[in-house]
Parts: structure tokens; C-alpha cells; sequence
């Protein structure tokens, strides 16, 4: 399964801290059970990660070094077309259903 993770550094982090977060990025591993797909940093400071895993605590190990001084916020994501098409067969069936069901006067 897809996840999103953008994280941003915490208000608080200290340049002390944030030069401690990048030793630690330098040295980072993802943990078995996870593929990280992308990292893209924004260039206004935090970034996005696209991991594959099935594991929520591979997802959670992945995480943990960092939590004291960074943000996250982590979505399951799915492909765009696979989205619209899951999208457009929901809307054939609501017509259906809709088209099926008497009129109510």
C-alpha cells in the first residue's frame, strides 16, 4: 500500500537539532517491509515521502527517529487512474441506482 508522508520541521527545532535531523537522514535506512518510491524536499524547509509497505509498523519504525523534532502527516494514496477509474465506475452505478429507484412526488 501507498502512503504519502509529508513532513515539516516543528516550530521549535533548533538549528542545533535540525543539523542533528540531517546526520540522521544521511544515515537513514528504510526498515525491511519498506520502499521508499520518492522523497521530494520542499524548498521552503520539509518535504514528501511516497513509501510502499504493508506493514504499519514498518510505517511506524520508519517514523520514530525523527517524531521528537518533525511534523507528520501521512495519507494513503492510490495512482490517479486508478482513482478516476474506481471514480467513474461509482458514477455509473449511482445512475443506475438512481434510474431504478421510483420517483418519490
Amino acid at each position: 500500500m501507498l502512503f504519502a508522508i509529508k513532513y515539516r520541521p516543528q516550530a521549535s527545532r533548533t538549528e542545533a537539532e535540525s543539523k542533528n535531523i540531517r546526520e540522521l537522514v544521511m544515515k537513514w535506512e528504510a526498515p525491511l517491509g519498506v520502499e521508499v518510491q520518492h522523497h521530494f524536499h520542499y524548498v521552503s524547509a520539509g518535504g514528501v515521502l511516497i513509501v510502499d509497505t504493508m506493514d504499519p509498523s514498518a510505517l511506524y519504525e520508519t517514523l520514530d527517529p525523527f517524531k521528537p523534532l518533525v511534523e507528520f502527516d501521512i495519507e494513503p494514496v492510490i495512482n490517479y487512474l486508478e482513482a478516476m477509474a474506481i471514480s467513474t465506475d461509482i458514477d455509473e452505478w449511482v445512475a443506475s441506482a438512481s434510474a431504478a429507484s421510483p420517483d418519490r412526488a
